[in-house]
């Protein structure tokens, strides 16, 4: 029972051995997470409020319109407006505004990054009345690849950065 009591109050030298190993082996463990956020868990990493930010950064600029290939048909006036905005319509994003400007096309409306994660996000555009065209995308380089998904224009298509 005396033994008992003294391990319990840590006064044998096993007992003090093990809590200074316990105490080194954490000690170590959390040197090594703040030092490297690679490990799982550990550090501060990224989280999705920094990924939208980095992906909002990214996004801002000047982008040219080099292809779209809608999923469903147009009808023969949307068609011919593809046709004559393919590598001429320029969508600028600036700080939650958007603005799209081509041969045939001029409007602007605010955008929003409702989420990104590495390379891809998604993104919501807002025309005037507020309506909202809902896009998923991938930045490749200096290209954004992007699938539309509200109709009349769903599809794929790839905006160059200029």
């Amino acid at each position: 029972m005396l033994l008992f009591c003294r391990i319990a109050c840590g006064e044998t030298p096993a007992y003090r051995r093990s809590v200074a190993i316990r105490y080194a082996t954490v000690l170590f463990l959390t040197g090594s997470c703040l030092a490297s956020p690679l490990f799982a868990g550990c550090g501060a990493g990224n989280t999705p409020a920094d990924s939208v930010a980095g992906a909002n950064q990214r996004l801002g600029g000047s982008w040219r319109l080099q292809s779209f290939s809608p999923s469903v048909a147009l009808d023969l006036p949307l068609q011919a407006v593809l046709q004559g905005e393919i590598g001429q319509l320029i969508v600028t994003f600036n700080q939650g505004q958007f603005n799209a400007a081509g041969p045939g096309v001029n409007f602007s409306g605010r955008y929003e990054v409702a989420s990104a994660s590495g390379e891809q996000l998604s993104l919501v555009l807002y025309d005037v009345q507020n309506v909202g065209y809902h896009f998923s995308a991938q930045f490749s380089g200096k290209t954004l690849n992007f699938q539309s998904n509200d109709k009349p224009w769903i599809g794929t298509g790839a905006l160059e950065h200029t």
